[in-house]
């Protein structure tokens, strides 16, 4: 039986996990109701491994120790994702040659739910409040991507240029290295990179950083360098399966991160954005018979 709780804390960490510590994960994650009853002595016997690795591990996905964990592990031992009696689609297995077109739209919107719930396990009151104080104090928003990221990007810069902000989008990498020479503190950049790895992105990110611009990062690698080198960041985490790739199975989540931020910065200063919303509308309508 899968413990759905710690899977979704601890797979925020994967990407710095060490051998040992996966060794950890993995039991964790597959553990039943008994596991908050275990002692550290009886863990470490079944798993394998010594008493302080488990404690040190416990302590990297956020407990301040071991007692802590087990309270907190008992306490939401029961909790499932929104979407877990969809029968969610959580592999390449769940699709199979025979199924019908209809079975496999089915799954495939299963799927995208149980990517949407996701989405927002790592979204906190306290990170939202942050990011959106960014993008108030600023004048001009930026979007870069690379790859499919510059989609993601793209589609931000589409949304979040009906609000009162001006909005910029550069496609060319070393044209987004050139830009980025510009920035002022009024400027907030928006780098999308769903491995944390590309190292345009990454090269993208160091040049930000020597101007007085602020930095938000919407990445699935929380121990990336993207996220050390942001002054925010957004955690967005997926699986893939076998026709669908983590980067692309993830696209989904970040246009709702994004329409989660758009929805707040509009409300945010309502009478401003209505009227820029007016203006646009009234332009594009001349366009039309």
């Amino acid at each position: 039986m899968k413990n759905h709780y710690l899977d979704q804390r601890i797979r925020v960490k994967k990407p710095n996990l060490s051998e040992t510590e996966q060794k950890i994960a993995d039991y964790f994650i597959h553990s039943n109701e008994l596991l908050s009853s275990k002692t550290l002595e009886e863990l470490s016997t079944e798993i394998g491994t010594s008493q302080s690795s488990i404690y040190q591990f416990v302590k990297k996905i956020g407990y301040s120790g071991f007692q802590d964990f087990k309270i907190d592990i008992a306490r939401n031992f029961s909790y499932q994702p929104a979407s877990q009696n969809l029968n969610r689609m959580s592999g390449a297995d769940d699709i199979n040659p025979n199924d019908t077109s209809l079975d496999i739209a089915q799954k495939v919107l299963q799927s995208n739910i149980y990517s949407l719930s996701n989405s927002i396990q790592f979204l906190t009151q306290e990170l939202l409040d942050k990011v959106l104080a960014i993008i108030y104090s600023a004048k001009t928003l930026h979007f870069f991507g690379q790859g499919g990221s510059s989609i993601v990007a793209f589609d931000s810069f589409h949304k979040f240029i009906r609000t009162k902000y001006r909005c910029n989008y550069v496609f060319d990498y070393h044209m987004q290295l050139s830009f980025v020479t510009k920035l002022t503190s009024e400027d907030c950049v928006f780098i999308f990179s769903h491995s944390g790895q590309t190292k345009e992105s990454i090269n993208l990110a160091r040049q930000t950083k020597k101007t007085p611009a602020k930095i938000i990062a919407l990445t699935g690698n929380s121990g990336s360098e993207l996220v050390t080198l942001a002054d925010e960041a957004i955690i967005v985490l997926t699986e893939e399966n076998l026709f669908r790739t983590e980067s692309l199975a993830s696209r989904i989540s970040y246009l709702t991160v994004v329409d989660i931020l758009y929805t707040n910065v509009m409300y945010h200063n309502y009478d401003q954005n209505i009227e820029s919303i007016k203006k646009i509308r009234n332009n594009i309508s001349t366009t039309k018979k």
